[in-house]
């Protein structure tokens, strides 16, 4: 198997990010010799490629907030619902794409027990990870309920719900700050975050999607073919657990 030169995440706010250290312990776990981390704090697309093209060798990366639009601007797959990108690989000079935004949001759901079919998601916000969460969301059997937020939630294969008013089986606030914990006005029988700070715990919701993500993403780009070596979900947030108390007392 061919390991990168260097794997990371790029966006902003990226300082909270656990991502970096999901790379090293899977990596670990495939018996991968480690490479260099990347903690790229970047607003733009322009800079991200300005930057790795400065960079020699194959590069892995997650791509968080504000990227993930304009990177699909520029390589997405038009006929795609969610029109975002949050994962490249790039391998002697060719590069792939992946979106894991609504996948690893459905496997953090099933492991709270949590079943889109016949349900509904109120959700607040338009950007790339609501598209996509929405997409699959609706592609499993549930419907959205859409809340006006800073930007709204464009037409697609969700729009059958327009009453806010509904009372919700879920409800997801995307307009919350990034890096940090949020709460939410937003009512449903159950309320979800995925916003995490540097005090997250191993039981956020929040954690368990960026887990998930991250198991998809090398399910499906990094390493396909090591798919069944790599931990479970509950595993990895066991390791990462482990991981992060280790470096906060070294």
């Amino acid at each position: 198997m061919r390991v990168p030169t260097a794997w990371g995440v790029a966006g902003s706010p990226v300082r909270h990010s656990v991502t970096p250290m999901l790379f090293d312990i899977i990596g670990q776990e495939l018996g991968m010799k480690q490479p260099s981390r990347l903690k790229l704090e970047v607003d733009s697309v322009d800079k991200l490629i300005e930057y790795l093209s400065s960079l020699e060798g194959d590069i892995w990366l997650s791509c968080t907030s504000p990227l993930k639009s304009s990177l699909f601007k520029i390589y997405g797959d038009q006929r795609s619902t969610s029109q975002s990108i949050n994962q490249i690989a790039r391998r002697e000079g060719h590069i792939s794409f992946g979106n894991t935004d609504g996948l690893g949001f459905l496997e953090a759901c099933k492991s709270e027990g949590i079943i889109p079919r016949g349900k509904t998601l109120k959700m607040r916000g338009g950007g790339a990870t609501a598209r996509s969460i929405a997409s699959e969301w609706v592609r499993m059997g549930g419907s959205i309920v859409p809340v006006r937020g800073r930007r709204r939630l464009p037409d697609g294969p969700w729009s059958s719900i327009t009453n806010q008013d509904i009372e919700a089986d879920i409800a997801l606030d995307l307009d919350v700050t990034p890096g940090q914990r949020s709460h939410t006005d937003l009512r449903a029988k159950k309320t979800l975050s995925i916003s995490y700070g540097p005090d997250w715990n191993p039981d956020d919701f929040a954690i368990k999607m960026v887990c998930a993500q991250h198991i998809v993403a090398w399910k499906t780009l990094y390493a396909p073919e090591k798919a069944d070596k790599i931990p479970s979900l509950e595993a990895l947030i066991i390791l990462l657990s482990r991981e992060n108390l280790t470096n906060n007392h070294s």
